[in-house]
């Protein structure tokens, strides 16, 4: 017996799994602000709640207008292995508003990092405190 098709298992899986992190962005509710991500380098910056409240797409958050809590996982260097390290963000905006489009933008500087949030216009509307990081 070949091990060769037990091999291809974990492969598929992966592939799988990554195809659907890729797939098409959804269309923006025009009752709601949405929120882009952008990281640096070799780095993944990942939505993870809003208001503590878990989020289904770690690509983007689409909250109602208003104030809102963004919370944001940082992998630095996200290449799996023992060199990871995670960062956790958090940014607090008190006017987001419907149909605007925001991006939340990583930054390092040596070991600090941080994210600014900047409305359509470019301009910055709030700024997280540096990442609380630990090796992954």
């Amino acid at each position: 017996m070949t091990l060769k098709p037990l091999l291809l298992i974990p492969s598929l899986s992966l592939v799988l799994l990554l195809s659907a992190c890729a797939g098409p962005m959804p269309k923006q509710d025009p009752g709601q602000a949405w929120i882009g991500l952008k990281e640096e380098g070799s780095s993944d910056l990942m939505a993870e709640r809003v208001d503590g409240k878990n989020i289904n797409d770690g690509r983007y958050f689409e909250v109602t207008p208003g104030a809102h809590r963004l919370d944001v996982t940082l992998f630095e260097g996200a290449t799996g292995d023992e060199n990871q390290v995670d960062c956790q963000g958090k940014v607090n905006y008190k006017q987001f508003k419907a149909g605007e489009r925001y991006e939340l933008i990583e930054s390092s500087l040596g070991p600090e990092i941080s994210a600014t949030l900047v409305d359509s216009h470019g301009k910055e509307v709030a700024h997280t405190a540096d990442f609380n990081c630990m090796p992954g």
